[in-house]
């Protein structure tokens, strides 16, 4: 596979490349000699990095996984709360990225709408805000519906509300249980949202944040095909 034209990342299977490349390839045709298109550059190479981010600390969770099981000894369980907490946290910064390097491509069009000279500026930057400036300066256009659509699936506020957890305020415990069986007692959750803590974890979230960012990556390339 061909790498990445912004950064000569190989992308993983999962990764919505095509949109990805299409944004890119519209953006460096058009505001490549822009003030802000370093800050736009930075950001989308922020979301294939943090995505692959995700997706490598999720093989390191699912090995330790199928090697030491749900409830391991102490430095296994710590090594794969750390793998937790990368996917997690890398794969919400693909998020974060994403709404950063929109916010840019904003400011190539509407630039008094999208300021990004100060630092205080670009630090209030956030899928939320950039949601709200886009709703002020493109009123009623399509991808307002699509980004909407992305922050209304339960999916999507599960990832912002586990990453917020793991990193602003803890590190979940586990809920075992018990079968009258050999095999019958239910998977170890993870004392946040009870997650079970399973082969299917890791699968499960990755193809949700491959799926949302398709979403809103696809609605960017029509955005910008309107406006341009």
């Amino acid at each position: 596979m061909s790498p990445l034209t912004p950064n000569g990342l190989i992308p993983h299977a999962d990764f919505p490349r095509k949109p990805y490349e299409a944004v890119h390839s519209a953006v460096l045709a058009q505001w490549s000699d822009s003030g802000v298109y370093h800050e736009y550059s930075g950001a989308w190479n922020a979301v294939a990095f943090r995505f692959h981010g995700s997706v490598d600390a999720g093989t390191k969770f699912q090995k330790s996984l199928r090697d030491s099981g749900p409830h391991p000894a102490p430095l296994q369980r710590y090594q794969q709360e750390e793998a937790l907490f990368s996917f997690f946290s890398n794969g919400f910064a693909a998020y974060e990225a994403f709404f950063y390097g929109l916010f840019a491509i904003g400011s190539f069009i509407h630039p008094a709408a999208f300021p990004l000279s100060t630092a205080k500026e670009r630090q209030r930057i956030s899928p939320s805000f950039t949601q709200a400036t886009f709703v002020k300066a493109f009123p009623g256009d399509q991808i307002l519906d699509d980004i909407q659509s992305v922050f209304d699936e339960v999916s999507y506020q599960q990832w912002r509300d586990t990453r917020n957890i793991l990193t602003h305020r803890a590190a979940p415990g586990r809920r075992m249980y018990v079968g009258i069986g050999i095999a019958d007692a239910p998977p170890v959750e993870w004392k946040l949202n009870e997650l079970p803590l399973d082969a299917q974890l890791i699968p499960t979230h990755q193809a949700q944040l491959a799926q949302h960012l398709a979403t809103v990556l696809t609605a960017t390339t029509s955005f910008l095909a309107k406006w341009t």
